[in-house]
């Protein structure tokens, strides 16, 4: 039996949920999974993670309480591996106490590559991944592009821990029906259009923004229904509503997937990400996508990738005019064969084994 003792800073939103499918992922296999989560007041930890791993420890506090209870439960434990989640639980813990124990870094977005930050705050966490890096064994990224830096900033090995949506039977069963080409003569119906996230700079609800401008010009504009399954900034979700978004403020995950899936179309808009797991749920929950291209994205092979407002709004309006369009359905499926529980736990065993 081995002892994967998960270290996070982070715990809300999509570092929770591939946790979770960690141990959901690799039930029958000879693991424990234990957890030492610290938690934030915006997190949003709705999950039942108590009855998926062996044992859970949260903590409340600064950073430097919780480098103190991640040192505690590494000499308490004694797991055979050490999986540290986010960037400052992987520069803090990397310099625990781990004797024979594999250290596994999955940085879940690197911060560099935050783009609501100056060039030289980039450069700063940068430098800061390169520091002790040589005591991480593995790099777990969980994009193609986050193990490429990985190696880039000079990692010993890195492999792909492909995330994965795990969705319940309920809510993969009674698919809606696909909606139906526009017909010129027929009043069209309304296109239900959404957003997932905080409303955020990563999330970029100026993109969006712009896109709505870009719509405008189009008469399929008027029969559009766009709405933000999320909440945050004040000041943008008022932007937001101002131009005829629906902003849903921040609600429970069952609810946001219910939400989600009666949904015509999803956009993705964020600036920067990991691998975006809303975008994973959307393609189980076969809702034809649009998706900005950043670097988690650009690797995916997806034929509705675009980089400009403009773009996006163009996309958004052929798929008004033809929703049916058999790659809208193929290209998810494509996407669903390659971020699969089968080969995260194939990554995982490959991660956690000698």
């Amino acid at each position: 039996m081995k002892t994967v003792l998960h270290i996070t800073e982070a715990f809300g939103g999509g570092i929770q949920t591939a946790l979770c499918s960690y141990a959901k992922s690799t039930e029958g296999d000879p693991i424990r999974h234990l957890l030492l989560a610290r938690l934030r007041p915006q997190d949003d930890t709705g999950l039942a993670i108590k009855n998926l791993f062996d044992e859970v420890e949260t903590v409340d506090g600064g950073l430097l309480h919780f480098y103190r209870c991640a040192r505690k439960a590494v000499l308490q434990h004694k797991p055979d591996v050490i999986h540290l989640h986010s960037s400052f639980a992987g520069f803090l813990c990397r310099f625990l106490p781990k004797g024979d124990a594999k250290l596994v870094y999955t940085p879940h977005c690197y911060a560099f590559e935050r783009r609501d930050i100056p060039d030289w705050k980039q450069e700063v966490y940068m430098r800061l991944e390169t520091f002790g890096l040589s005591r991480i064994d593995v790099i777990a990224g969980c994009s193609e592009r986050e193990c490429q830096l990985g190696l880039e900033l000079g990692a010993k090995r890195a492999v792909h821990l492909n995330n994965y949506a795990e969705l319940s039977p309920e809510l993969m069963a009674d698919s809606q029906a696909p909606a139906q080409d526009s017909d010129e003569n027929a009043e069209s119906p309304r296109t239900k259009v959404v957003i997932v996230g905080r409303v955020s700079p990563q999330k970029d609800p100026e993109f969006l923004l712009e896109t709505i401008d870009h719509l405008r010009s189009f008469p399929e504009f008027n029969h559009i229904q766009l709405q933000w399954l999320g909440g945050g900034d004040q000041d943008k979700e008022q932007e937001l509503r101002a131009a005829g978004v629906d902003v849903t403020g921040m609600i429970p995950h069952h609810v946001l997937m219910k939400t989600l899936k009666d949904a015509d179309l999803y956009l993705h808009t964020a600036a920067w990400e990991g691998m975006p797991l809303t975008l994973l749920e959307a393609a189980r929950l076969k809702v034809p996508m649009v998706l900005r291209i950043i670097g988690a994205t650009q690797s995916l092979h997806y034929p509705f990738l675009v980089s400009t407002p403009d773009a996006m709004a163009q996309q958004i309006v052929e798929y008004c005019r033809h929703p049916q369009h058999p790659d809208y359905q193929s290209s998810l499926v494509s996407i669903n064969e390659a971020f699969s529980a089968e080969k995260q736990r194939s990554a995982l065993i490959e991660i956690y084994g000698s």
